[in-house]
């Protein structure tokens, strides 16, 4: 994510975060019971939880399975790990990344992972389900370094696509890291990215526009048409996670977890600012995990927190 916090964020959370981002695990914002307990709607569901302690605040997530074939999700922390969480909620290091943000799982349960190399650059990783690290996508087109690789999903045709925030544009590869391509420099500070179900449209959350757009997506050319608003009003939307109704959840810093439906500005609060410090992103859990259970990475709390939903989400990669 890195991103530009608004002010109005920052001074909320001067009181309880400091150090890097404006977050700090051990400064008065880890998981409270009380504080999730006052999360629950009065009518039942949602309910907000911690899942598994990480012991650092965290970025992307992603369902897949580890090497011997286990469900397992796949966190990424600001102290520099992929973490992979079981079932049970047992976390271990699946590996060690530079700067980790997004991170997505592919159809061969192989992750790519945005982060910075050891120049400082920012890549794209690839990471086995064994654990090793090599760069896999290391600049755009013509060469040129990228600002910030931020959020990274697998689109319908295996193909790659990611927001590099920095610089305002959003790029696809092939899915074995070559041919480089802009697809769009017209959404500001893009982040999170999510397909809809029938895999036809990628939705490109933009941080500074309080605007989720959305992208065609063509199957048979890999090609996606231009960006244009489907939600918007929406401050800090960092995630965004697609569920099998076409529901879109908007993980956002400012106003917690809500849900919005393509083409209406209408949302509703999943989980409030007030249960989640600083979420970042979500993905939604398969049987083992639970189907309707949201989990989230945070980056004021060095938690995984599961939210229980109503809803189901998309199996990635969407197909």
């Amino acid at each position: 994510m890195r991103r530009r916090l608004p002010y109005a964020l920052v001074l909320s959370c001067s009181i309880a975060c400091s150090g890097p981002e404006g977050v700090d695990a051990g400064a008065g914002a880890g998981t409270d019971a009380a504080l999730l307990d006052a999360a629950r709607d009065d009518a039942g569901p949602p309910m907000v939880e911690a899942f598994a302690a990480l012991g650092a605040n965290a970025e992307g997530i992603a369902l897949g399975t580890s090497a011997a074939g286990a469900p397992a999700l796949y966190v990424t922390t600001r102290d520099g790990r992929l973490a992979r969480i079981g079932a049970d909620g047992t976390v271990e290091t699946h590996a060690t990344v530079a700067d980790p943000l997004g991170v997505a799982v592919r159809a061969d349960g192989d992750l790519l992972v945005c982060g910075k190399d050891a120049g400082g650059a920012a890549v794209l990783f690839l990471v086995t389900r064994s654990g090793a690290v090599s760069t896999h996508v290391a600049a755009g087109p013509g060469g040129v370094p990228f600002g910030l690789t931020n959020f990274v999903a697998i689109a319908p045709d295996d193909s790659i696509v990611f927001s590099d925030s920095m610089a305002n544009r959003v790029f696809r590869a092939d899915a074995d890291g070559s041919n480089v391509a802009l697809v769009t420099d017209a959404i500001t500070y893009p982040n999170g990215l999510a397909f809809a179900p029938d895999g036809a449209t990628l939705f490109v959350a933009s941080w500074d526009d309080e605007t989720v757009h959305a992208l065609a997506f063509d199957r048979a050319s890999g090609t996606y048409g231009a960006p244009s608003p489907s939600i918007e009003g929406v401050a800090n939307v960092d995630g965004v996670v697609a569920a099998t109704d076409g529901t879109l959840v908007l993980v956002t810093s400012s106003r917690g977890i809500l849900t919005a439906t393509p083409g209406s500005d209408e949302t509703a609060t999943l989980a409030p600012t007030r249960a989640i410090t600083l979420p970042a992103n979500g993905i939604f859990g398969d049987e083992a995990f639970g189907a309707t259970d949201l989990f989230i990475a945070s980056l004021g709390q060095p938690d995984v927190i599961r939210v229980r939903t109503s809803l189901r989400g998309v199996a990635l990669p969407v197909r």
